[in-house]
């Protein structure tokens, strides 16, 4: 129940996001360095918000598979 959760959670989240940059990028009241720079500095933080829960979901596999390697029969 929690997957389909946190699914529905990010997949709102990506809708909302491309609305967002859809306005953002279609609107005329800023400067075309700006947004531009603002969508750098978005996909920068998105990016190193990824790694971390990647590396994070990586350790947490390691450590379950590590457990279970000291029962000896």
């Amino acid at each position: 129940m929690q997957k389909v959760a946190f699914i529905l959670i990010g997949g709102g989240g990506l809708v909302a996001l491309g609305f967002f940059f859809q306005w953002f990028f279609a609107t005329s009241l800023i400067s075309l360095g700006f947004r531009i720079a603002i969508a750098a500095v978005i996909v920068g933080i998105l990016l190193l918000l990824a790694l971390a829960g990647w590396e994070r979901y990586r350790v947490v596999k390691k450590k379950e598979k590590d457990e279970f390697k000291e029962v000896k029969y």
